[in-house]
């Protein structure tokens, strides 16, 4: 009976390993239309820009209403405000930003690939570790007070809680300043062609806010973006060559952050593993042998 808690555990965790694996390995909502109101966010923004009829703009009903996802919805916004307006059709620059929503869903694919295997890599660990614990039990037929197993299992869960903390933080340090300035760039490039001032244009952008861009390895975008609007102010004249030029060096910069933030990834795997895990684990041998120790 003593031995409950431990299975309890044990079965718990095997659960939440099971959820993950399922998560990972689970068909995309596309292969069943029951799915389809599962869809995420930036595949509802996808199909919304895929059905859209620009004649059709001022008069869009329950089923057109716009999805929510990142700036990518802002940006739309600005486009069909500026349509209704003063006229014309964007129809180029709603496909230029759906090329770009593609290019975040992948991203976004990959993001969430590595926090699944981060989170599985973990949870495997506690798994293991209970899995020791009970054979270890059952074989020595030692009891362990319920008080000493909850004391590793709450250690255990301590580091397991860090994790999203972790995961979220790092996220937002290598890529919020990024989103910002994909946002500027894709509502200068969206409204490069449209006859307003220039001055309405960087507004509608919102390059006010390139002072809040922190990342040092961005600010040579920033200080060229800076130097571009500038420009555009005091001589007029087109930035769409610029911004194309931008959009490359930010996609470039985009994929190194990525590659930072694995590594980042690895160094809190690892701390949390020696932090946390690993003196769990040791804890419990530490247990095992005194109680063994006491019946010798």
């Amino acid at each position: 009976m003593r031995q409950t808690p431990v299975m309890i555990s044990l079965c718990l965790y095997s659960t939440i390993l099971g959820v993950l694996i399922y998560w990972v390995e689970a068909p995309t909502p596309y292969l069943s239309n029951s799915l389809i109101k599962r869809k995420d966010p930036a595949s509802e923004l996808e199909e919304w820009l895929k059905k859209f009829h620009w004649g059709n703009r001022q008069n869009l009903g329950p089923q057109g209403a716009l999805p929510v996802y990142k700036f990518y919805s802002e940006v739309v916004e600005v486009i069909l405000n500026l349509a209704r307006k003063m006229g014309g059709s964007y129809q180029d620059s709603l496909l230029f930003l759906r090329e770009g929503l593609i290019s975040d869903r992948q991203f976004e694919k990959k993001l969430r690939e590595v926090n699944l295997g981060t989170w599985l890599q973990m949870g495997l660990m506690v798994g293991l570790t209970w899995l020791f614990i009970l054979g270890s039990l059952s074989l020595t037929d030692i009891k362990l007070p319920f008080l000493k197993l909850l004391l590793i299992a709450g250690w255990q869960g301590l580091g397991l809680v860090c994790l999203p903390v972790l995961l979220s933080y790092y996220r937002k340090k290598y890529f919020g300043d990024i989103g910002r300035l994909w946002k500027m760039l894709y509502v200068l490039n969206s409204l490069g062609k449209v006859p307003i001032a220039r001055s309405e244009t960087l507004g509608l952008a919102g390059v006010r806010d390139l002072t809040l861009v922190k990342q040092k390895s961005l600010q040579h975008i920033v200080e060229k973006l800076r130097s571009t609007c500038e420009r555009v102010l005091k001589i007029g004249g087109s930035y769409e060559e610029e911004i194309k030029s931008l959009m490359e060096e930010l996609r470039f910069q985009e994929k190194w952050h990525f590659e930072l933030f694995e590594k980042r990834l690895t160094v809190v795997k690892l701390g949390i593993l020696s932090l946390f895990l690993l003196p769990s684990y040791l804890m419990f041998i530490f247990l095992l042998l005194g109680d063994l120790m006491a019946v010798l």
